[in-house]
């Protein structure tokens, strides 16, 4: 019996193909499962047995393991700046996120959207706002994750000069 294993974690997209030889046909199957036909689809992970009977009541039991990749997971790690923001200055595009990516099965495609449309694991050259991507692995099996990059307040200066009596600034003519 060969199985297909399940293509993402935590679908039921596994199959067994079993084939008979010997005996003497016409043959009967029962799975641990309570199938009753040959071959056995939309299946999850786990252990599958099979009885075959053949038409003089003899008997084979076969045992096949269908397994799933672990679950596609990612974290998404923005640089950050003093004061806890990923942006340096107000205004600029020096931001960058590091991701990582595990499970699934290798290899990952990356699909930035937001203020991106990189395709590559990490990205830089951001400036504020919010990032998603969506992380496909080599079965189709998909993750997104999302970030917001986040910049300080503009930098603004207020000059105020010190005023005497009458509104001057200098308190006598001539006087530096």
């Amino acid at each position: 019996a060969g199985g297909v294993n399940i293509s993402c974690n935590g679908l039921s997209n596994g199959s067994i193909d079993l084939t008979v030889t010997g005996g003497t046909t016409n043959y009967t199957y029962l799975w641990s499962d309570l199938a009753t036909t040959q071959d056995v689809t939309g299946l999850s992970s786990g252990n599958y047995n099979v009885t075959v009977t053949d038409a003089n009541g003899c008997t084979s039991t076969k045992t096949v393991t269908l397994t799933q990749p672990a679950a596609l997971s990612a974290t998404v790690t923005p640089f950050t700046y003093a004061g806890g923001v990923n942006i340096s200055c107000n205004g600029l595009s020096n931001g960058s996120i590091d991701l990582s990516v595990s499970g699934g099965t290798t290899n990952y495609t990356y699909q930035w959207s937001g203020g991106s449309t990189a395709t590559t694991q990490d990205i830089t050259g951001l400036s504020a706002g919010n990032y998603t991507v969506l992380i496909t692995d080599a079965n189709g099996c998909t993750t997104s994750r999302t970030v917001t990059l986040t910049q300080p307040a503009g930098l603004t200066t207020t000059v105020t000069p010190f005023t005497y009596a009458g509104g001057y600034n200098i308190t006598c003519f001539g006087y530096t």
